[in-house]
């Protein structure tokens, strides 16, 4: 049945999202998201390093946090380095599952950062180690038009804008909207309207902050299905758990979760993965969701609570 959700009445799917909009999506969609606890109120500091008494390992978000689009944020670069300084044990987790891994961390190498590519973890890493447990499917693939199916470790097909290429796949998986259009969506929908298949989500975000604007990204085309269609959809990525316990692998076994950091632009991706995983979380104010808002009511309003709120790092 149709969702009684405004959104779902704009035209073309593709619209852009402002703070609001975006926020009352994710709201929205909240019953597919984890369940975490908060503190009672979060507490302000200026960022830099002022937190780094508190954790021992720092997992940075990329979008909103270190980059704006293809911009580096001014002072990120400095931070990591101070952090490295005394000691801590850095990560990028990021939802951005355009690129495969090597593709990431050379990106992050030409905006300026020195992360290698064991302190890198991706929502696409998290995915693919999930298309294990369907050796047989061939996946229906949203993703750029340079993709190969050989960039996936299971047999795929790009969606394209042949409805055949959706009606011949077993599953979806949904990596990139950076080529994505709204006949696609309408093309998906109606294929699995049809014949409803399972869908795994390599980027859980609704938004992505770009330089002028934010981008659409594919947890809009998933949330949208299943309040259209329903259906089995399966997430990785922040706030879901498989992209935290990837992190947690690679720790010694007797960390404190609590002196983990989870820093991000974004509550529902971001501080609600990093508390549900039991973590600390950093709230960035300045250049993601929030730029230009008071992120008080947000918190206020989805009782979605960060340890910490800086405006920048």
């Amino acid at each position: 049945m149709p969702s009684s959700n405004p959104i779902y009445s704009r035209e073309p799917f593709f619209e852009g999202f402002d703070t609001q909009a975006a926020f009352d999506y994710y709201e929205a969609s909240r019953h597919r998201l984890p369940a975490a606890t908060y503190p009672q109120q979060g507490r302000h500091a200026s960022g830099r390093v002022e937190m780094a008494a508190h954790c021992d390992v720092f997992c940075f978000d990329a979008f909103g946090v270190l980059n704006v689009g293809g911009t580096p944020i001014a002072g990120a670069v400095e931070t990591v380095q101070a952090l490295r300084e005394l000691g801590k044990t850095l990560f990028v987790i990021t939802n951005a599952a355009t690129l495969p891994k090597a593709q990431a961390v050379a990106k992050l190498e030409r905006l300026g950062f020195d992360f290698s590519a064991d302190e890198i973890v991706t929502s696409r890493m998290a995915a693919e180690e999930a298309l294990a447990a369907y050796p047989d499917n061939l996946w229906g693939v949203m993703a750029r038009s340079d993709f190969k199916s050989d960039d996936v470790p299971v047999r795929s097909i790009l969606l394209t804008h042949d409805i055949t290429t959706y009606d011949a796949a077993d599953a979806f998986l949904f990596l990139s909207t950076w080529e994505w259009t709204s006949e696609q969506t309408r093309l998906l929908e109606a294929s699995l309207a049809q014949n409803p298949r399972p869908i795994v989500v390599a980027n859980p975000d609704v938004i992505a902050p770009l330089e002028e604007a934010f981008s659409t990204e594919s947890g809009f085309v998933a949330h949208r299905i299943g309040d259209l269609l329903g259906g089995e959809i399966e997430f990785h990525g922040k706030p879901f758990p498989s992209v935290f316990e990837l992190v947690e692998r690679v720790l010694p076994p007797e960390h404190d979760r609590r002196r983990i950091c989870m820093i991000g632009d974004t509550l529902h991706t971001d501080v609600l993965g990093g508390a549900q995983a039991g973590w600390s979380t950093v709230l960035v104010t300045d250049h993601g969701l929030f730029r230009g808002h008071d992120p008080a009511r947000f918190i206020e309003a989805s009782g979605i609570v960060p340890d910490w709120i800086v405006p920048s790092i």
